[in-house]
């Protein structure tokens, strides 16, 4: 029955699928009944206008943020009146979320979510913490910007509202919730702390700066700030200092791209779309209970299910195909860079200085693992014994011919092989 509603599921166009079969993070905020914006030490309810103070000493002075605690219990006061079950929408500071620029042309979708999160060791490096991202598709010209947000923060957070009997639904940057998604727009946001720039249009994220105010007392960093936004000085923005500055006349929302949904959150949403399904399977079987008692109908239904197999897994293996090429080409690109041998010549020379200890060396050449080496010793022959014994050498000989006194040695570095590098990676010129 999986199988079959699959099937059916592939044939029917995306709103429709998603309407019948559901999708968690859409599912999610159009539950939404309660939005929440969290402004320096302020709690307010959008929908009201109402807010709820935080005490400071409430803040976090590890990271800076707000205590999830806290915020809950503030959430808690503003939402006791409530005469239904809450689901809620909690916008952040934007300082609780670092924001990256990739180019990543050809990728949207689930594609463009695992490539950036592949790389995110790449891509923030400092940061050993498990993450979660946010990022749209949208643009043209391939460049995405990326939020981030520590795993811990949102799984904090949603357990703090589940303690107070609430149900957090997603978290998101508060000055995303007022972009247009039909034009360009520009919001400065300036909560005391930290003051934060975006730029979006058509409700994709172009532009995010971001600096603590303490920064701006100095003269370099106030400059370079200053002439950053002197670009956009020709277009018209909206500026942001206080919470009830959020408190506007129409709804606010997010694009689901941009949210951050807890781990919890989407389990209860999966919850609720299985039960969609299992209602779709019944009426499905209920359906071909009735085709089956025609066999003329029953066998074209066949057919068509057939068809619709096959056109499946044609579209199946033209996305398979695609992804095995961008694949291949980042390795074709990227592999010859990456696995070139690494010759570590300062370990090496180390190396050859202990064991030619009290040695007189006249000449050295190192190149692709290649050592040569010549010089004097009383004793040449104990030379070379001693450099086959070091398991960093190996393939060690006497390149000519040594007399008492005078040796030449060849010897290659044991951890080097530019030989099986050529093979794989050019093979044409081997």
């Amino acid at each position: 029955m999986t199988s079959l509603l699959d099937q059916i599921s592939h044939r029917l166009p995306r709103g429709i699928r998603e309407a019948l079969l559901g999708n968690s993070r859409q599912d999610l905020l159009s539950r939404v009944t309660d939005t929440l914006v969290v402004f320096g030490d302020e709690l307010l309810h959008a929908e009201s206008g109402r807010s709820h103070r935080i005490a400071p000493a409430d803040r976090s002075s590890a990271e800076g943020n707000i205590d999830a605690a806290a915020v809950a219990e503030a959430a808690k006061h503003l939402l006791a009146a409530a005469d239904s079950e809450c689901s809620v929408l909690l916008l952040l500071a934007p300082s609780e979320f670092l924001a990256t620029e990739q180019h990543m042309p050809g990728l949207s979708g689930a594609n463009l979510i695992s490539a950036i999160t592949l790389q995110q060791e790449t891509i923030l490096p400092a940061c050993d913490e498990a993450l979660a991202l946010a990022v749209s598709d949208g643009g043209t010209d391939g460049n995405r910007l990326a939020l981030w947000i520590r795993q811990a923060r949102l799984t904090a957070l949603f357990d703090a509202f589940t303690s107070q009997g609430l149900a957090l639904a997603a978290l998101a940057p508060r000055t995303l919730a007022l972009m247009q998604s039909a034009q360009a727009c520009l919001l400065l946001d300036d909560d005391g702390r930290d003051t934060t720039f975006i730029r979006t249009r058509g409700g994709v994220l172009e532009q995010w700066l971001q600096i603590q105010n303490a920064e701006l007392g100095e003269p370099a960093f106030a400059e370079q700030w200053q002439e950053q936004l002197a670009a956009f000085e020709a277009e018209t923005r909206q500026t942001l200092t206080a919470a009830q500055d959020y408190a506007v006349d129409q709804p606010l929302a997010v694009e689901p791209a941009y949210g951050f949904f807890p781990s919890g959150a989407l389990t209860v949403s999966r919850q609720r779309t299985q039960r969609r399904q299992l209602k779709i399977a019944a009426g499905l079987l209920v359906g071909l209970l009735g085709l089956a008692a025609s066999p003329f109908l029953a066998q074209s239904f066949e057919l068509q299910m057939a068809n619709a197999r096959l056109e499946s897994n044609r579209e199946l293996s033209v996305e398979a195909r695609q992804d095995q090429a961008v694949v291949v080409e980042f390795e074709n690109r990227w592999g010859a860079i990456n696995e070139f041998p690494q010759q570590n010549v300062a370990a090496a020379m180390f190396r050859l200085q202990e064991v030619l200890a009290g040695e007189q060396l006249s000449s050295l050449e190192l190149s692709e693992g290649l050592i040569r080496i010549q010089g004097t010793s009383s004793d040449p022959q104990a030379i070379l014994q001693r450099l086959e014994q070091d398991p960093l050498f190996t393939e060690v000989v006497f390149s000519r011919a040594t007399s008492n006194t005078r040796y030449y040695i060849d010897l290659r570095l044991a951890t080097v092989n530019f030989e099986a590098y050529r093979v794989r990676h050019f093979p044409d010129e081997t």
